[in-house]
């Protein structure tokens, strides 16, 4: 007798967990006292911030996956979806097909866009220099850090509020497509004797 196997597997359901766990514990060394505690919880939080984006973009992936072989979604294109590499471009092929309004400019996907303009300015970070300046009175040299392009550094967003709240956006879109399609994609493994 012979069997054959079929397999799929979905990976954002462990880097949704990875996320949990790194922004849990950034929350609790930001309030436990002691020395290098706050540089650790920085590091858990970016850590956590970074992967609450993956975990959109993998489920995202899993559900486009999924839709390809579902009856319900025969329209979808899943070979255009896999050649598209903008984001939201992406996104918006995907909500389409699952019957999601897309709003980049409020709610769920206005915080999801922030997730993935944060995330790019982690992976592309660039120096930037405060050139020579004459200032009046070192100790008050905020005018110095407020230039433009400060504003495109992502340290300053790697704290317990914007951390909960990435995760939070991941956990939410992750059930709003699972509500609203049917799918929830999950490792799976069969075998059919032949």
């Amino acid at each position: 007798m012979s069997y054959e196997y079929s397999a799929q597997n979905h990976d954002w359901d462990l880097t949704l967990r990875a996320a949990s766990d790194l922004v849990t514990a950034g929350i609790y060394l930001d309030q436990k006292p002691g020395e290098g505690t706050r540089s650790m919880a920085f590091s858990h939080f970016t850590g956590g911030m970074v992967l609450s984006f993956a975990a959109v973009e993998s489920f995202s992936a899993s559900v486009a996956f999924c839709m390809a072989s579902d009856p319900r979604y025969s329209t979808f294109d899943f070979e255009s979806y896999r050649r598209t590499f903008r984001f939201d471009t992406k996104m918006n092929m995907l909500m389409e097909a699952a019957g999601i309004d897309v709003d980049w400019g409020h709610g769920l996907f206005q915080r999801i866009a922030t997730m993935q303009r944060w995330r790019n300015l982690v992976t592309h970070a660039v120096p930037y220099q405060i050139t020579p300046t004459q200032i009046d009175d070192p100790l008050d040299s905020r005018a110095l850090h407020t230039a433009k392009l400060r504003s495109l550094e992502y340290a300053r967003s790697c704290n317990s509020e914007t951390a909960r709240d990435f995760y939070t956006a991941a956990f939410d879109f992750i059930k709003l497509v699972s509500d609203k399609t049917g799918i929830n994609p999950r490792a799976s493994a069969t075998y059919v004797a032949k």
